[in-house]
């Protein structure tokens, strides 16, 4: 008597692949570079010299003595007599002090008393865009941008507002800023290193790879081949951006192993599950950051792939780290480099598809008790994969737990899962029994509505034994 075929069918591969493009998508957003254009180092040393120099000049305290100026600016604050020069000298001290809600407090006092004044006004306006920035209020930021552009048109300003409509997902707004800064800004070459993120996350993956190419010749930094190859692997060149990871690991690249990540999303995208994997392999062996999260993409390529010992491997370890209480989520490449960071998210990682694909890997390997552990975990995380019923089912089959058998039988046929081989599968286990009326409906439906010509036979032996007992004595 064969046992019940336990091997996947097309249908869930197909949905396994459908289900792995919509949440990758190729599933990556580049973003949160809020050091694009506002340098916190240069701009405190900025500040400080600025805050000094405004101590010594200001015509208030320009012809007294240090202590004189110190007393002079001390009794205005005690006595809450401000000019409008006050305030900002004093945002200026804040700012050069890294106290960033002081300086936004008082600068927004000193826009108040400076209303009216256009060019202090727009100036002071942008101020308070780039602290906002420097506290990642980013709405706030923008409003405050709006408002600065507005009253007067600073090409540095839209470059800024570009990165700060980045962070709040409205990257074809941003692109809009960026044309402005390069038709408009006297250096707009010294720039291009700040706005091709922006070209990415608008997903103009072209303009932003001939960006950094304008770069890597410029400059001959290897460190740009690195989003060159995120960008060509966006485009689906994985040549070209393997080409990129090679110059970027020969000249000294510390994030080897991302790039290798990222050229394996890149051939999963293509179907070149294989390849995918081994890219996964050698990430690891890199030492990749976030290895737990990244056994998820080896052990479904693996799986698709049919190396059964390698999706065991990797998804054993994986359920282990779960259980252990390793936060299972998002997959993620994060990493610093001459542009400033890049977040890339890969895709949200599911327990019950981990533990579906190893499952069915253990029964590849003939592996039952594991396989039945393994989608049981499955069905505990989502009870409406029934397709873990069915090869639940087989296996318990193959254990000779027939009355467990027949209940994940039942479910998956209910849900029209798997129903002939189901079908086949439950009669045996109810034949086993002692259940002859019900092996004998199953077997029935089988051979009148069955299309597996294996099945059909062996369901037609099943059949023969149960009406003929003779013959099963012979057998």
């Amino acid at each position: 008597m064969k046992r019940a075929k336990t091997e996947n069918r097309g249908i869930w591969l197909r949905v396994l692949a459908g289900f792995l493009v919509f949440v990758i998508a190729f599933g990556i957003v580049v973003g949160s570079r809020t050091n694009i254009a506002v340098f916190p180092e240069r701009e405190l040393n900025k500040a400080t010299r600025l805050a000094a120099v405004q101590l010594l000049a200001e015509s208030g305290y320009a012809n007294a003595s240090r202590f004189g100026r110190m007393a002079r600016y001390t009794r205005s604050v005690l006595a809450g007599k401000y000019a409008p020069e006050d305030f900002e000298l004093a945002s200026q001290i804040a700012f050069a002090q890294g106290d960033y809600k002081t300086a936004l407090d008082l600068t927004a006092q000193a826009v108040e008393l400076f209303r009216g004044q256009r060019d202090k006004e727009a100036a002071l306006s942008l101020q308070m865009g780039y602290l906002n920035v420097m506290e990642s209020d980013f709405e706030e930021a923008l409003r405050w941008l709006d408002r600065g552009i507005t009253l007067s048109e600073d090409p540095d300003a839209r470059l800024v507002r570009a990165q700060v409509l980045v962070n709040l997902g409205r990257a074809d707004q941003a692109i809009k800023d960026v044309e402005v800064y390069l038709r408009t800004a006297e250096n707009a070459e010294a720039g291009v290193a700040d706005l091709t993120n922006v070209y990415e996350a608008a997903g103009d993956y072209a303009t932003a790879a001939r960006l950094y190419t304008s770069l890597i010749d410029r400059t001959g930094s290897t460190e740009y081949c690195l989003n060159r190859a995120y960008c060509y692997a966006s485009l689906g060149e994985i040549d070209a951006a393997a080409s990129d990871r090679d110059a970027y690991a020969a000249g000294g690249g510390s994030e080897v192993a991302t790039a290798d990540v990222m050229l394996g999303i890149g051939w999963m995208r293509q179907g070149e599950y294989a390849r995918a994997g081994e890219r996964f392999i050698q990430a690891l062996d890199e030492g990749y950051f976030d290895a737990p999260s990244l056994y998820y993409y080896v052990v479904l390529c693996a799986y698709i792939t049919g190396d059964s010992e390698r999706a065991c491997r990797y998804g054993d370890q994986l359920i282990d780290r779960i259980n252990g209480g390793f936060e299972f989520g998002n997959a993620s490449v994060n990493l610093e480099n001459a542009t400033g960071r890049l977040n890339v998210t890969l895709a949200r990682t599911d327990l019950s598809s981990l533990c579906l694909m190893t499952g069915a890997s253990h029964i590849r390997m003939g592996d039952f008790d594991q396989a039945v552990d393994k989608l049981t975990k499955c069905l505990e995380q989502n009870e409406g994969v029934v397709y873990a019923n069915y090869l639940r089912g087989s296996c318990l089959l193959a254990a000779e737990k027939y009355e467990e058998a027949v209940r994940d039988f039942t479910v998956a046929i209910d849900a029209g899962e798997e129903v002939e081989k189901s079908r086949y599968g439950r009669g045996v286990c109810r034949m086993q029994l002692g259940d002859a009326e019900g092996a004998m409906e199953d077997f029935d439906w089988v051979l009148l509505n069955g299309e597996d010509p294996e099945i059909f036979e062996e369901a037609a032996k099943m059949m023969d034994m149960l009406m003929n007992p003779e013959t099963e004595k012979e057998h």
